[in-house]
């Protein structure tokens, strides 16, 4: 049987089988609707910008209470590590790592066996005896990463199966964005690495990612005048200053408006570890206030300016995979999705389920239940965004995937690469005779419609 090889990524404790869910764009000009150009293994045969791939339109996806309400408490969420007054996790809960990865042969970044004195090292470098170490408020002011034990080399399964090696590191968490603020429980062995606790992943962080901040940094920062990023790379420069670099799904406070865009505040770490304020100034093209208007235009507008971009196991190089994805496309929004794709399709709205159906009764549902542009398809392991149909009634869905799994003549199992966000049907690949029919929507799981019945508003 063929099936879609399809990642999701897992913030704080993923089972051990399940793996974590900023490139060039696509090149095509705003004249006309482009088709994709033919990867190196797999067809997109429909337009690659969501904006050009159906219609959009200035009207509301949810009612504006409804957005107010999930604006509010996304808010809420982005600065509760700020209220933490000790560490949520045990011991055991910050080591699952090596409980998950320390029976399996491992493989260090030269394709060889992970040498075992490096994997002593790293486990002793977690200091549990002392866990927790620390209790302090913080702030990241890099982009940076979780990871699941304190190194940043990678830990590889075997490189000879399809879908491990690179760039499947086990040890890649999430990627986690300039600004974000985070609870500091616990520091590593040579004090190079801090155990942290983020509003929607858990892991270690290198030290000089982060600075310490103060009740007095925390009451001038905190704001419910916020402002979202636009634009992916984008550089944060005050006074002629490079502060930072970082992408959308990041948020800033407001400190000022002018007719040219915005002031927002910068988190910066001083000569002694502690959190400073500098000022920068964003154009409007850059950036917009909090939240975005919710329509499927707006939406469209930000997925394209997202289109083509690489895939990132986890966030490693601060690119996406499919749940970080979607979590990054809608915090503009004001709408807070947790950052692995069960979660995602389990809390992020009204959950329908299409277990047990056949392929036509999914199709019939997403079509008549589905909101487009407010919908999440989900399939265990994967998740995107529902766009609506294109000119032959075929639904679309906006995913970051990894590839698509193959059958080789020998009967092995291979895999055609995508490796990037893409706009598809829900039968990716199947124009290749080496992929099986239906089986993408044979594993389609659940719908979600976003902001109804939201699990998080009724708490």
């Amino acid at each position: 049987m063929l099936s879609i090889s399809l990642l999701s990524s897992c913030a704080g404790k993923p089972p051990a089988d399940l793996k974590p869910d900023s490139g060039p764009a696509l090149t095509e000009t705003d004249e006309a609707p482009l088709r994709a150009d033919p990867l190196s293994e797999i067809v997109l045969d429909v337009p690659q910008r969501a904006s050009q791939a159906v219609q959009v339109s200035d009207h509301p996806l949810l009612a504006p209470a409804v957005q107010v309400a999930m604006h509010e408490r996304a808010l809420e969420r982005f600065f509760a590590p700020w209220k933490q007054v000790r560490a949520s996790l045990s011991a055991k809960d910050i080591s699952w790592g090596v409980r998950s990865l320390g029976s399996k042969q491992g493989y260090a970044e030269n394709l060889q066996p992970y040498p075992q004195d490096r994997w002593a090292h790293v486990v002793a470098l977690q200091d549990l005896p002392a866990y927790p170490s620390l209790s302090a408020a913080a702030i990241t002011v890099r982009n940076t990463a979780l990871r699941v034990l304190p190194s940043n080399r990678p830990f590889f399964l075997d490189p000879a199966r399809p879908g491990e090696g690179f760039p499947f590191d086990y040890f890649q968490n999430t990627a986690v964005w300039m600004g974000t603020p985070v609870f500091i429980s616990h520091a590593s062995l040579d004090r190079a690495w801090y155990y942290v606790e983020t509003a929607f992943a858990n892991g270690w962080v290198r030290n000089e990612d982060v600075a310490l901040t103060d009740r007095n940094f925390c009451a001038h920062y905190e704001s419910k005048a916020m402002v979202a990023l636009r634009k992916d790379e984008t550089s944060l420069v005050g006074q002629g200053m490079f502060l930072g670099q970082t992408h959308i799904g990041a948020i800033f406070p407001l400190d000022s408006r002018s007719g040219q865009g915005f002031m927002v505040k910068v988190p910066v770490r001083d000569a002694a570890g502690r959190a400073k304020m500098a000022l920068a100034e964003l154009g409007y093209p850059q950036a917009s206030r909090l939240p975005l208007p919710l329509t499927s235009r707006s939406v469209a507008e930000l997925a394209d300016a997202m289109s083509g971009q690489l895939y990132g196991w986890g966030g490693m190089f601060e690119n996406r995979d499919c749940s970080s994805s979607m979590r990054d496309l809608f915090l503009p929004f004001g709408i807070w999705l947790p950052r692995n794709s069960s979660q995602q399709a389990k809390h992020g709205g009204e959950f329908i389920s299409l277990e047990g159906m056949d392929v036509n009764a999914k199709l019939h549902t997403i079509r008549a239940q589905g909101v487009p542009f407010a919908s999440l398809v989900w399939l265990p392991g994967h998740i995107g965004l529902y766009l609506g149909t294109d000119g032959r009634g075929d639904p679309l869905l906006l995913h970051n995937i990894w590839g698509v799994r193959t059958a080789l003549p020998d009967g092995s199992e291979g895999r055609a690469v995508v490796g990037r966000l893409v706009i598809s049907t829900l039968r990716p690949g199947e124009e290749r005779d080496d992929v099986s029919r239906d089986n993408f929507l044979e594993k389609v799981r659940g719908l979600t419609l976003i902001g109804v019945k939201t699990p998080m508003l009724e708490k």
